[in-house]
């Protein structure tokens, strides 16, 4: 029997360097799905909005300070959020992720903990293995036009 669903809100940078390179993180093994790649992001914290959750996430992950974005998509199919494994208090987890696109931003990249690897690639030529829902907004930002993805 399936465990009650709860939904985790969280944001999702889609960062591209001046050449149109993606950044992209390989998961360490301090964080669930350990060796998958991804997007920088990370989860709300209580009384955070968006903005302020993606620009500390992506600092403390890997040390970009964003200075603007793009919203591309909400995300929150149950086909591809729903977490595999159950959170520590027994519940499903359901990601309800916002991504943004961010070509403004400042420093080196600087990862902490949570990767073990990172690397610009080419949309053509992404790393695998990726977290399942990852490519869906990979792609999406590639044909990002300027209206937003509800999927």
């Amino acid at each position: 029997m399936m465990k009650e669903i709860r939904p985790i809100p969280a944001v999702n940078a889609i960062i591209l360097n001046q050449s149109g390179l993606l950044l992209l993180t390989r998961r360490s093994a301090k964080v669930r799905e350990p060796g998958k790649w991804c997007l920088p992001g990370g989860h709300l914290e209580g009384g955070e909005d968006w903005i302020s959750a993606l620009r500390r996430e992506v600092l403390e992950e890997v040390g970009l300070r964003v200075g603007g974005q793009k919203l591309v998509g909400i995300y929150s199919d149950p086909n591809v959020t729903i977490a595999a494994d159950p959170l520590s208090d027994g519940y499903q987890g359901q990601y309800v992720v916002a991504s943004f696109l961010v070509t403004d931003y400042d420093g080196e990249v600087t990862p902490n903990h949570e990767v073990d690897e990172w690397g610009w690639f080419s949309f053509d030529q992404l790393p695998n293995p990726m977290l399942r829902s990852h490519p869906i907004r990979v792609e999406d930002a590639r044909s990002f036009c300027g209206e937003v993805f509800v999927r």
